[in-house]
């Protein structure tokens, strides 16, 4: 199943069952399914991720993380596509039934909202790491409870994907940590302030200390200032916890959303 344009090239094809309203077809149960996915991302590292990466965050095909088609893609268009190829720019991949629709699954996985996924852990075991020895709400808070140094939670399963839970937790530099520099900075008053630099410009830094306090620092201010590269998160949750604690953390994240979803069950 060589790739050689990538599944981007699908919005050539017809629109007409992309039109159907969300929830009218019922879908198919890979799906969301957390088995199916991973059954479907190795069939996806041995053919599709030649061209597009093994995690399908691209190569010679583009990036299918990034939500690069401008118009929802219904689940049997991406079946087909997989299938019978896309002219002569993408081979057909004539799997059987099961395997295409786990690469389907896969593929899905990769933007749809975490929550839309039945969880690939135990979301409770989850929530006693969040809040217990990972440390997470040291930083981070959800619904008015933890940290206000790093960003709020609450909503993070209906804004992110599955994969990016994953790789926030271990490869917290990943996504560039926009927005979020660890920083400390000594002003000519003798104060000393530490936490993640907002908003900062050659004029002014908004600093973020880690009871939530905004800092509005003048650079005319500034003595010293040291800024970190990457993400003040820490960089060995891969290490420290096991993969199946991984796995509960993504799961509990994935249920944090402020509006309910019918989700695959496990």
């Amino acid at each position: 199943m060589r790739v050689v344009a990538g599944l981007c090239l699908l919005i050539a094809l017809p629109l007409a069952a992309q039109h159907e309203k969300e929830g009218e077809k019922s879908k198919h149960p890979f799906i969301g399914d957390p088995k199916a996915i991973e059954a479907g991302k190795k069939l996806f590292a041995n053919g599709c991720g030649a061209c597009h990466g093994a995690d399908g965050q691209g190569g010679r095909g583009p990036n299918l993380r990034a939500q690069v088609f401008w118009h929802p893609l219904d689940d049997d268009t991406l079946y087909k596509a997989i299938q019978k190829g896309i002219g002569g720019a993408m081979p057909a991949a004539n799997l059987p039934e099961d395997q295409a629709w786990q690469v389907v699954a896969f593929v899905r996985s990769l933007t749809a909202p975490a929550f839309e996924n039945a969880p690939p852990g135990d979301a409770q075991a989850g929530e006693k790491l969040f809040w217990g020895s990972a440390g997470c709400s040291n930083c981070h808070g959800i619904r008015g409870k933890g940290g206000k140094l790093g960003p709020d939670l609450s909503t993070v399963g209906a804004m992110r994907a599955m994969p990016d839970l994953r790789d926030a937790i271990v490869d917290p530099d990943a996504d560039g940590a926009q927005g979020y520099r660890a920083v400390t900075v000594k002003l000519k008053n003798g104060q000393t302030l530490k936490g993640v630099a907002r908003n900062r410009t050659n004029y002014s830094l908004q600093l973020q200390d880690g009871q939530g306090k905004l800092h509005l620092i003048s650079m005319e201010d500034v003595v010293e200032m040291n800024v970190g590269r990457g993400s003040p998160m820490p960089k060995d949750y891969a290490k420290k916890l096991t993969k199946e604690q991984i796995n509960d953390l993504v799961s509990y994240l994935s249920r944090q959303s402020v509006r309910p979803a019918e989700v695959a069950k496990k």
